[in-house]
């Protein structure tokens, strides 16, 4: 839905309106497809306007996933809260992790898919969209072991065993399933033990329990 009826007033307000129309079309379209002049009809504005108010489209793009990821980030660390333990945080910090990659699994896919060819792309996900997530999680680890909750040992292999755990058979599956690879027996039950939010929270808990040595 286009937004020209909205008033544009200044540079600024221009800006924001193209961001809004990169949010809506990217997911869809893709970097290859995603064109100035469909950003110019989505926005109400000229092309003209586009190419005044950014560099390229490379760096629209990029802005355009920061700010998405920005948003998310926020949001992640509202779920570490202080006088909570450290797996209570960890506990909720995941679940958003793992919520957010399902209903964003559009973003994603194109993220990834775009990146090979897109060096704007690639430096958003090396320099910025990689590092502060995992970082959050490596540190919450970090401090259970530093308060004697885990046993010692590599913060990456941690960090790894949780996210394989918990959002690898999500997303991983859920490609398997759009391109009809995943075997009818394995089908009809992806959704509900795979999908859903309390087979989420399940694999939560067991990873947890793994990890934890006071649940031993």
């Amino acid at each position: 839905m286009s937004v020209s009826a909205l008033p544009v007033s200044s540079p600024d307000s221009a800006r924001e309106v193209f961001l809004a129309a990169g949010m809506r079309l990217y997911p869809e379209l893709g970097y290859q497809h995603l064109s100035v002049r469909l950003l110019a009809a989505e926005a109400g504005l000229s092309p003209g306007m586009f190419h005044h108010l950014f560099a390229n489209k490379e760096a629209f793009v990029a802005e355009v996933l920061q700010r998405k990821y920005d948003a998310a980030f926020a949001e992640l660390q509202l779920q570490v809260r202080p006088g909570r333990s450290v797996r209570e945080n960890l506990r909720d910090a995941l679940r958003f992790l793992a919520f957010f990659a399902r209903a964003h699994q559009d973003w994603i896919v194109r993220v990834f898919s775009d990146a090979p060819a897109v060096a704007a792309i690639r430096e958003f996900i090396r320099q910025y969209a990689g590092m502060r997530h995992v970082s959050l999680i490596i540190d919450l680890l970090a401090r259970a072991e530093r308060q004697g909750l885990l046993a010692p040992a590599a913060p990456l292999q941690r960090s790894a065993f949780l996210m394989g755990a918990i959002l690898a058979p999500m997303l991983i599956g859920s490609r398997l399933q759009a391109s009809g690879l995943l075997p009818d027996f394995l089908a009809a039950s992806f959704a509900p033990q795979v999908m859903e939010d309390a087979a989420i929270v399940q694999r939560i808990d067991w990873a947890l329990d793994v990890l934890f040595l006071e649940e031993r």
